[in-house]
Parts: C-alpha cells; structure tokens; sequence
C-alpha cells in the first residue's frame, strides 16, 4: 500500500519507508565520516559510521530524536547555510535537498535501522492507517465520523478502521457503502458510539457486535440489511442512548436503532436484558410474532417504536410498567424535533388495547396532530377502547372482532332531571331511531305507560343512525350530526355515551330495576351545558377513508359557514350554511364535492366560520 508523510512534512516523491542501511549510512559515508569517525574523537564525540554510534549520538545532546526532525540536532544543523559556524558538514558544502529531506522521513518514520511495514505516519508522527486519504494514529484515534469527508468512491468499509482499537466513536453514515458489516467489527472493543446508519450495508448483523460491550448506542438504520436480530445484541448491556447537549440545542442518540431495513423473524424474548435502554426504533423491519412479555420490563425506556412490521398477538397489560414512555424532544435554533413514546402502527395486532395504557405518562390528546406522540393506526384493535386515546385510535381493521356484547337496538330512557320520571324514550329499530315523549305527570311515565307505545305514538320523521365500533351516530338533519361513544354497564342494561366535549349521558333500557346496578347511577344528560369558546377539533378518524367527522364548539347562536377546500384554496364542498344554535356540533363529510362525486385523495382543509370567528384545520383523505 502506499506509504508517505504526515503534513508535519510535506516531500512530494517519498512514498517508501526509508532503509538506513542503502539510504542513510551512504549519505553519512560520502559527506561526514571524514571526521565523525572513530567514537567521534575530534567532532563533538558524534560517530556517524554505524546505526548504532549515530543513535548514541555525540555531546552537542538530542542529535536524533526519533519521529520528530525538527527537534533533532543533526537536521538542524545539515540545513544551516554554509557561512554559519555550526553547519555541516565542515568542510564540504552543503547536502542535496534530497538527501536533506530523505534524512527527515527516515527521522520522522522512527530513526529505524531495518524498515517495518508501516502504512503511514500520523501527524502526531505516529504510526498509522490510512483511510480515504487520510493518515489515522492507531494509538491515539479516538473519533472516526463527522466531519470526515467519504468518497463517492467508497464502496466497503475499509479494514483499516478495524486497527484503531482505542476508538470510541465511529460514525460513518449517508455514504455509497456497501457490502456486509465484517466480523473485525470486534476488534474495536471501546467503541461507545456505533453509527453506520443512511449507507446501503447488506447482509446480516453479524454477531460479533455483542462483543462490544461498552457501546452506549447502536444505529444500524436505513440500510439493507437481512435476517434476524441476532441473540449477541442482548448482551450489550450498557446500551441506553438519550438526549445530549450540542452546539445550538440538544441532539438525542438512540440507544438501538434497526429500523429502516429487511429484518425478519422475532423480536428476541431477551430484550429485556437491556434494562437500561431509552429508546428503541425498529419500524420498517419484516419483523413477526407478538411482542415479548420482557420487552415491557425496560421501565427506562422513553420512545418506543415499532411501526411498519408484521406483528402480531394482543398488547397485553403490562405495557402499563414502561413508566418513563413520555416521547423525547430536542431543540435546534428555532425549532424543535418530537419522538414518539409509543408507535406500533401500521402491524397485525389484535384484541383490545388494555386499560393500563392510559397509566403511560404520555400527554394524550391532541390527535392527529404533529404534537401527538402515539400512533396504534393501521392494526385491527378491537372497540371498547381506552378513554385516553378513545378518540384517536385512527383506523382499524375490526372485521375480526368479536360482535358487541350489548346492541344498541331496543328502548332506551333518558332523564332529564335526577329524581324525576324520565320524560323521554328513543327506541332503535331498522337503523331508525324513533323519539317518544312523556308530556306530563299525569301518564305515570313509568316502564308501563313506554311499554305500552307503539311506533304510531313516536314524533314524526325518525332519524337515521349508524353503531359502528360501539359508535353512535345519528342524522338529527339540518346539517348536523349526533355522535357519541357508548360503553355498557349492569349487563348491558345502562349505557354511557361520551363525547369529545366530556359531557355524558346515560340512558337505562325500559324495565330496568336500578337497584340490581350496584355503584352504578344513573347520569343526568348535560344538554343545558354550552361550550365556553368557539373551537373547532382536528377532525376523526384522520387519514380517513371515506368518511370523517368533522366537530366544533358553538358558544352562542350564530350564522355558521362549514366549508372544505383543496390544495389550491378551491371550495370543494360547504357542509354548513344555516344559523345553528349554542351547542356542540359534529358533521361528517363523506368525500364528496358539491355535486355528490367522490373527490380524490390527497390533503384538504376544512375551515369554520361563525361571525367573525374562523378556524381551520388540514386533514387527509387516503383511498
């Protein structure tokens, strides 16, 4: 390989090793040995005929200081000009620049007798590697990563990385590199950063990273790389990664990153052998099978994501110990970068997410928002869901799931005052809800004067309504929508409806002995209560497909404008136009432009308008 000088020394045309025997001794045998000869008797007791008087060196001191020719007194005197009283040699004239600048590599390369096989010499005059053009001290190269400078050119990670055994930091990423991670990986034993991430790196991890057992954090992301985890990263036992100071803000390491490759098969039972891990990302894997019951043992961890793989099985409650799950955020300049704290989208998880979910200290909320730090979209999670996230599940496929416990269909009563008869009945039948009223004491309104209606006695113009996903909606016309969430209690005998405005109402079926409802009241319907402030809500599910629902906050009666637009500001469709009274208001919107024909996917903003307030909001349609 070719061999050449630190820049402490900079000759073009010396790329070998010098040999002092062919190289150096004739120099000294031509232009010094006149006089430095025999120990050096009449010339400052410097002999110069042998390697071994010459490295003895004479009483001037310092005559050859290995790998440094600045400091060494030979040099120093072999350059002065010929009228100085200390140049040499004495009485010739003064050696050739070449001669000059050999004497400097064969001091520079350690003063050697016999030539070694040295790659290079680093600018601390160290032995060295080189690598993309660059010289590396093998003894003292800590650092190997930004800014160094990777050729397009560069197609394999270079052996010679593997020589510096003192690394602690190697990160080489966003490259041309290819090819597998070979196995010499495990001579950097003090490596406490490892990032190879954003290059094309194929082939499988290879176990002898496990031997690294100082790392701190591992980034293997954005490559190629295939099969499974492999057993040998669980015993990394100091990998933890989090967030760290940096020029202008904060920069946060992970402490296992694989995401962004082929990986198949299991995560393995052992992770939780990684106690001390803050974060792990392993989206956009093949990876199978459910999650390990050990998984939810890392109680350090911060940011969880596992999204874009084929998992599978049930969450179970346990997840409720990840006590530290909060998501991580960093600064830079004027802006700011969030991780999630729980993504496991877009897999094949089943059954109903626990209710320890909500036990993470996660700030739920905010769905479908940029702030919002989960996501459990794209799996076929079944309903009820936790009230945490309730509203912002996204979409799901429950064509699996198991029919609801208790149907919505049959008569229901709804109070109005508490201690009082209720005055009001609907009764689902046919997708139709049909309303009843009781207009006076008189009529006993008990279960014997509802049981007694037929559908001849209910108010005229009955209203359609869906119950998808233990969801009620009901089309109270003019625009509006009625929607709420519905959770049974006493055997499907009294049911909770809630929505996005926390008001709720709960409606006993006709007959109900409420003394067989042990700690279970029956609620009083909010329906005096009207929202503070104008506000309009981030509309659910979002993406949809191909309905969505659309809610806002009426504070007082006004003349409310309910219009979608596309990209380019153009009204697609005006939902409301009409005065609506105070209230909470939800209406859907099915994709469709104003001539009822579907509209095509893509981002669209819906904006309220009521007086002169106005909000508006983006949302996307997926098709």
């Amino acid at each position: 390989m070719k061999k050449y000088l630190s820049p402490m020394l900079l000759f073009s045309g010396l790329f070998c090793q010098v040999d002092y025997a062919t190289q150096i001794q004739p120099i000294f045998n031509s232009n010094c040995t006149s006089c430095h000869v025999n120990g050096g008797t009449y010339a400052g007791s410097l002999d110069l005929s042998s390697f071994a008087e010459v490295i003895q060196g004479g009483s001037s001191g310092n005559t050859v200081v290995s790998f440094n020719h600045s400091n060494s007194e030979l040099y120093n005197r072999i350059i002065l000009p010929e009228s100085n009283q200390q140049f040499m040699p004495k009485n010739g004239s003064s050696l050739s620049q070449s001669d000059i600048n050999l004497i400097a590599q064969w001091i520079d390369e350690g003063a050697l007798e016999t030539p070694v096989d040295v790659d290079c010499y680093a600018a601390d005059s160290t032995e060295g590697v080189e690598i993309w053009g660059e010289c590396y001290s093998i003894d003292n190269t800590t650092h190997l990563g930004f800014p160094i400078l990777i050729p397009d050119t560069a197609s394999v990670l270079p052996q010679e990385i593997f020589s510096l055994t003192n690394l602690r930091l190697l990160s080489l990423n966003y490259s041309n590199i290819s090819g597998p991670i070979p196995s010499e990986i495990s001579n950097l034993t003090k490596l406490v950063t490892l990032n190879l991430s954003n290059n094309q790196i194929s082939g499988s991890i290879p176990p002898e990273i496990g031997n690294l057992d100082s790392l701190f954090s591992l980034n293997l992301s954005s490559n190629q790389l295939t099969g499974e985890i492999p057993l040998e990263l669980l015993s990394l036992t100091n990998l933890e990664g989090g967030v760290r100071g940096a020029m202008l803000g904060t920069v946060f390491e992970h402490g296992l990153n694989l995401s962004n490759n082929m990986l198949s098969g299991q995560i393995p039972e052992n992770i939780g052998n990684l106690s001390k891990l803050k974060s792990i990302d392993f989206s956009s894997n093949q990876l199978t099978g459910n999650l390990p019951i050990q998984l939810y043992s890392l109680q350090d961890l911060l940011s969880l994501d596992l999204s874009d793989n084929a998992l599978s099985g049930e969450i179970v409650a346990e997840i409720g110990n990840l006590i530290s799950l909060e998501g991580v955020v960093t600064t830079a300049h004027n802006s700011s970068t969030s991780y999630n704290a729980l993504d496991i989208s877009n897999n094949q998880f089943i059954g109903t997410l626990p209710s320890s979910i909500c036990d993470l200290p996660i700030e739920w909320g905010n769905a479908g928002s940029s702030d919002q730090l989960y996501d459990f979209a794209g799996n076929q999670f079944c309903p009820g869901y936790p009230s945490c996230i309730e509203s912002s599940t996204g979409s799901q496929d429950t064509s699996n799931c198991a029919p609801l416990s208790s149907p919505i269909e049959g008569r229901w009563l709804a109070p109005l005052i508490e201690g009082v008869p209720a005055n009001t009945m609907y009764e689902f039948i046919n997708d139709l809800r049909y309303t009843y009223y009781c207009s006076s004491d008189t009529n006993g309104c008990d279960s014997t004067y509802w049981n007694s209606l037929d559908l001849n006695d209910a108010i005229p113009n009955p209203n359609p309504y869906t119950f998808i996903n233990d969801t009620l909606t009901v089309d109270i016309f003019f625009g509006n929508t009625w929607q709420r969430f519905a959770t049974f209690e006493c055997d499907g005998s009294v049911v909770s409806l809630i929505d996005p405005t926390n008001s709720e109402w709960k409606w006993h079926r006709v007959g109900l002995d409420t003394s067989a409802c042990e700690n279970q009241e029956l609620g009083i319907p909010n329906i005096t209560n009207t929202p503070e402030k104008f506000k309009l809500t981030q509309n659910y599910p979002n993406p949809f497909n191909p309905t969505t629902s659309i809610s806002y906050d009426l504070p007082k009666s006004s003349f409310v404008y309910l219009t979608i637009y596309d990209l380019t500001g153009k009204t697609v469709k005006t939902l409301v136009n009409s005065l609506q009274y105070a209230g909470y208001k939800t209406v859907q919107w099915n994709s469709t432009n104003q001539n009822n024909a579907p509209v095509p996917a893509g981002v669209y903003f819906y904006e309220v308008r009521a007086g002169n307030l106005s909000q508006t909001k983006k949302m996307l349609l997926l098709k």
